[in-house]
């Protein structure tokens, strides 16, 4: 996959509020793709975009699960806070809960 290519489409998908073509990118992405996947489908705050993201809470990459979680939170309405609190009790590398927890912290302010 040229991850260049990837990120210009998910930019100009970004740009459009067109959350599907995003989601059908992820599928197949690596991971840097897909953290800009899923930080663009936070910009875009729809239904879709917030089912994909908690999706991406159960990943098995950390990382991947820090940035759903902060693209979660762009959206900031009290469901996506709930299921990001939630993520924080449940998640297990102590990094990544760092990593929510201080997103959270941002989120409030």
């Amino acid at each position: 996959m040229n991850d260049q290519k990837e990120a210009e489409k998910i930019s100009k998908f970004a740009e459009k509020k067109k959350s599907a073509p995003i989601i059908k990118i992820l599928a197949k992405a690596d991971k840097e793709t897909m953290i800009a996947g899923l930080t663009a489908l936070g910009s875009i705050g729809d239904e879709d975009s917030v089912n994909m993201l908690t999706h991406f809470f159960d990943n098995e990459d950390g990382e991947v699960r820090l940035a759903a979680c902060k693209a979660a939170l762009v959206i900031n309405d009290s469901y996506i806070q709930t299921r990001v609190r939630h993520q924080l009790a449940v998640e297990k590398d102590e990094k990544i809960k760092a990593g929510i927890q201080e997103a959270l912290n941002s989120a409030k302010n």
